[in-house]
């Protein structure tokens, strides 16, 4: 296997573009993953120009192909999908996945299929977790044990988990909490926490305990990709635990006699959901 010709990223991308090129060619009776016309020719410009831009913002230096590591394009792909639509962020690794495998089949080496082969379809799986989808019988009867368990094998994970259990957030939500507490906590609660399409939550209070946990927290977050993983050993996803909290809220608030309708309307708010509806899907029993 080789690498892209050039002394600087320009002239490599470059040699990528003409070694991926195959205008004209058809593609009957073909299984390859080049350039056949001039729509994917402009996205597969934007990706390169895109993860150039980012690796010298990083500094970093040598052949495009040989930064093309799990690390370098986690942190790529994190950086590069703020503020995208999941579905854009979906159709973007997927491109971006193409146009290595097209490198690959011209002979050039991308680390990155070396060291997971199955990083690529990891990426789109965090991110079907990351949306609003909520797969029937995800509901963790033991979360208080698998929680205690992740801190056990690794703290932030374990406080990333229990901040969106206790919290009912997103991931996201509980990143940008953990990473920025002194910009949301106040006073025993959350305040101006930003969710899913620019709605603000209404101020959650936090427990002491997780208050103390979040404010004292000196470990660097993790990747969306390896907290994925911690979790994906237990057979969960980061959504699981809003969907329990969400659960477990509305059976207590029953318990304490609130109404079933009222019930619903507390753990929409909590939620930060704008249709009862949604509210109705993640309570729903199977």
């Amino acid at each position: 296997m080789a690498n892209l010709k050039g002394g600087n990223f320009q002239k490599q991308i470059k040699d990528a573009f003409h070694r991926l090129e195959a205008f004209g060619i058809g593609r009957v009776g073909k299984n390859d993953n080049l350039t056949h016309s001039d729509k994917l020719a402009e996205k597969r410009e934007m990706y390169l120009r895109d993860v150039s831009n980012y690796f010298e913002s990083q500094n970093l230096e040598g052949k495009l192909n040989s930064l093309f590591t799990k690390e370098n394009l986690d942190k790529f792909f994190d950086y590069r999908f703020e503020d995208l639509s999941i579905k854009t962020q979906e159709n973007y690794i997927r491109g971006f996945s193409s146009m290595l495998q097209g490198m690959e089949q011209k002979n050039i080496h991308i680390p990155v299929h070396y060291e997971d082969k199955s990083f690529f379809d990891d990426r789109v799986a965090i991110l079907k977790d990351q949306a609003e989808i909520i797969i029937e019988n995800r509901y963790i009867d033991n979360v208080d044990n698998v929680i205690q368990n992740l801190y056990e094998d690794k703290a932030i994970t374990g406080l990333i988990a229990q901040t969106q259990y206790e919290l009912s957030i997103r991931q996201a939500e509980a990143f940008e909490l953990i990473k920025h507490p002194e910009k949301y906590i106040d006073d025993g609660f959350v305040k101006g926490l930003v969710g899913k399409g620019n709605h603000q939550y209404e101020p959650k209070e936090i427990s002491f305990s997780l208050e103390q946990k979040i404010l004292q927290n000196q470990d660097e977050l993790p990747s969306k990709s390896q907290y994925w993983n911690d979790l994906n050993k237990y057979d969960i996803s980061s959504h699981d635990f809003r969907f329990t909290s969400a659960r477990d809220k509305y059976e207590e608030k029953l318990r304490s006699g609130i109404s079933e309708i009222n019930a619903k309307l507390e753990v929409s708010k909590e939620l930060n959901h704008k249709r009862l509806s949604i509210t109705n899907y993640y309570l729903s029993r199977t």
